[in-house]
């Protein structure tokens, strides 16, 4: 039996049984696997005909070799499909309901998905956790019609991580309303409320330090400035 880390058991809640999913950068496969086993996932047909619970995919062979050996050492050969690819590319033969991609940079996560325009349909729910700049991908995600439905947070030693479920609705989807908004969130259950502290905590002192090498260096910190102010009023409407 599979036992997930604490990051990964935060997608967990966010998948809807009865929806074939697509685990992006999949690496051991861990995921898919450990949803199969709690039947969390089950068999459905996919587009292409298949009878599937889940795609597991990877830009490289050597991870998706291992989640095969994963996949069959756990006795889910039948119904999680491995694919080697770039992103989203060729996955939309399967059409997958729900896409999960974890453990990549904001950024890299925006151009897997603004490569793919085929996940802009209803019914597509996005599973995401941006190792870097989850800012741009709270924006991107507007962009594309998404609108973010669940936020999660993680802790892994000192290491906390964003987790971010965004379903395809064009007429609900909304920006950011403040740049601490989009950095760090705002849609945590009430349990989360320290870790959500803490995230706010870090982000302030790590764009102070940025700021204050900026003034020291002559440059413009306007920017910098209008954050911080955001991330304070955060912090204090978020009370203790």
């Amino acid at each position: 039996m599979i036992h997930l880390s604490p990051r990964l058991m935060c997608a967990v809640k966010y998948v809807r049984p009865g929806a074939l999913l697509a685990d992006v950068g999949t690496d051991h496969a861990y995921l898919p696997i450990y949803l199969c086993q709690k039947r969390i996932l089950t068999p459905v047909t996919a587009k292409n005909g298949e009878i599937l619970s889940a795609v597991a995919s990877d830009i490289n062979k050597g991870p998706v070799e291992r989640a095969e050996q994963h996949i069959r050492a756990e006795g889910v050969a039948g119904t999680v499909r491995t694919v080697c690819t770039d992103g989203l590319n060729g996955l939309e033969v399967y059409g997958p309901e729900t896409i999960i991609i974890f453990g990549m940079g904001g950024e890299l996560i925006v151009s897997i998905l603004e490569a793919a325009p085929w996940i802009r349909q209803d019914g597509v729910r996005l599973i995401l956790q941006p190792m870097t700049h989850p800012e741009k991908l709270r924006e991107a995600l507007f962009g594309l019609g998404f609108a973010i439905t669940g936020e999660s947070l993680s802790a892994e030693g000192d290491r906390l991580y964003q987790i971010i479920c965004a379903d395809y609705a064009p007429a609900s989807a909304t920006p950011p309303k403040s740049p601490a908004e989009a950095l760090t969130g705002h849609l945590y259950p009430h349990d989360e409320k320290r870790l959500h502290r803490k995230l706010i905590e870090q982000a302030i002192k790590k764009e102070s330090r940025a700021r204050n090498a900026r003034n020291l260096a002559g440059q413009d910190t306007s920017e910098a400035d209008i954050l911080l102010a955001s991330l304070n009023s955060q912090l204090e409407a978020l009370g203790g």
